[in-house]
């Protein structure tokens, strides 16, 4: 871990580094309508965007699903199915419009030119990449067979080149987005007036309640929609801190946040790295315990290290 390395600046006694200062905005008194109030209560405008724009445009490929409306406008592409139609609707109709418009509202045009360079902010060193791309499915293959799942045989390049396909495909068309959003926005937010882990937790609730519409796909109960509900919740809480850790260490870069998640989605999915590597359930759980694992490791390594200024 010696290679991981971070520029130095006064600790932050554990809270998400704040963006780079951002030139002064015209005071809230000065705004009119709903500006002056999203200035005021930024994380609550957002969370008020998100979910009445986000479940309606959600809603509309479940109910297309269970043929309650037509489904003739949703594209019939391979691998392209009702959850990841979703996914994309979600993040560009509530999430990202949402956060923009948020920013905007609170810092002004300089905000979201702050938000942008955060997205691209790829300077963190070394060691970290290597952590964030290999950690959870390293530890979650690790663990998995550990647990008593088998190793499969597979053709290293088309397996290869297929799972580089789907980390840059959801990176790039939804993790990238959603985080510049729940990481950039709220978690970095919050992290200001709660601290890291208050403000990870807090981030869990609604980032796990926007997935709700998901477990509406086929087949549900009553009983299997509230049981989705506490297993993202738990989740979501691990998934946050990891994030909210790797938030710290790397300075705030929203691009570091995005290829943690989209590593924990690619090595706990049905066609992701550990899947296709390993037969057997184990993985399941497995992989839980590896964001837990990841996420002490970040910590323990970045406790009491300097934190790196968000690239202005």
């Amino acid at each position: 871990m010696s290679t991981i390395r971070t520029a130095p600046v006064p600790h932050t006694s554990g809270t998400v580094p704040a963006p780079t200062a951002v030139a002064a905005s015209p005071p809230a008194s000065t705004h009119s309508g709903f500006r002056r109030w999203t200035a005021r209560h930024p994380v609550a405008s957002f969370l008020l965007l998100a979910f009445a724009l986000g479940y309606p445009v959600m809603f509309l490929p479940v109910l297309a699903d269970h043929g309650v409306i037509s489904d003739a406008w949703m594209p019939g592409v391979a691998g392209v199915d009702t959850e990841r139609i979703a996914s994309v609707l979600l993040v560009f109709v509530a999430l990202l419009p949402a956060a923009m418009w948020v920013t905007w509202a609170a810092d002004g045009h300089e905000g979201l030119r702050v938000l942008a360079r955060r997205t691209v902010q790829w300077r963190i060193g070394v060691g970290w990449w290597l952590v964030i791309l290999g950690g959870v499915p390293a530890v979650t293959l690790g663990l998995a067979v550990a647990f008593g799942d088998t190793v499969e045989q597979v053709d290293f390049a088309p397996f290869l080149a297929a799972q580089l396909v789907g980390l840059l495909v959801n990176l790039c068309l939804i993790n990238m987005w959603e985080e510049t959003a729940w990481a950039g926005l709220v978690q970095t937010r919050l992290g200001r007036r709660f601290g890291l882990v208050r403000a990870a937790l807090l981030t869990a609730v609604p980032f796990a309640l926007i997935h709700l519409p998901l477990h509406f796909i086929g087949d549900f109960s009553v009983g299997s929609v509230v049981g989705a509900l506490v297993a993202l919740l738990i989740i979501c809480a691990l998934v946050r801190l990891m994030v909210g850790y790797g938030l710290q260490a790397t300075g705030g870069s929203i691009l570091a946040a995005a290829v943690m998640h989209t590593m924990f989605n690619r090595s706990n999915n049905d066609e992701g790295i550990v899947a296709g590597l390993v037969d057997g359930d184990a993985r399941k759980l497995a992989g839980l315990v590896a964001v837990l694992v990841v996420t002490i490791v970040i910590a323990a390594v970045s406790r009491g290290t300097s934190t790196r200024k968000v690239a202005s």
